[in-house]
């Protein structure tokens, strides 16, 4: 009888491959405090680590107890505008529809930028983020936001193992 444990491999990988490369998957995650109210927004940014960065997509979801209307009146609906920049480029020319440009939780897919972003390293990505109805949370909430993540997506240089 054999018990040797077997060990799942990436297919292009072998137990040769000490170093598989400099390049690694790298996510980078945002908090942003929505408000409630139809065309409330609010900003926050991202800075990366000081190494090289190629941003493939974004993924988002709201925080918190979701799809069930009584408790607490929050849904995966993707009806908030997303719009992003970095400190020398617009990346759009207005707000988006988050499901509809970047796919998301509640039609179960992410959609891939057309061509990724690279970054040298240390800089910071702004979102705007922009509720497109007024939502009303059971019970009251303590404050008037909900919690929305974004998830920075992509590939980054770790450099070579010692």
């Amino acid at each position: 009888m054999n018990t040797q444990q077997k060990v799942a491999r990436n297919a292009l990988l072998s137990r040769f491959d000490a170093d598989p490369g400099p390049w690694r998957p790298m996510y980078y995650p945002i908090v942003i405090p929505v408000p409630l109210e139809a065309n409330g927004s609010e900003e926050g940014s991202v800075t990366i680590n000081n190494q090289p960065f190629i941003w493939t997509f974004i993924g988002h979801q709201i925080l918190g107890n979701t799809g069930d209307p009584e408790t607490s009146g929050l849904y995966q609906d993707g009806q908030y505008l997303i719009e992003f920049k970095d400190e020398q480029s617009n990346y759009q020319s207005a707000p988006m529809a988050a499901s509809a440009v970047f796919g998301g939780p509640a039609v179960g897919y992410l959609i891939d930028f057309p061509l990724p972003i690279p970054f040298p390293g240390s800089k910071t990505i702004t979102f705007r983020i922009t509720n497109t109805y007024t939502r009303i949370l059971t019970p009251d909430p303590a404050e008037p936001v909900f919690n929305l993540q974004i998830g920075l997506g992509g590939v980054a240089d770790w450099g070579s193992l010692l």
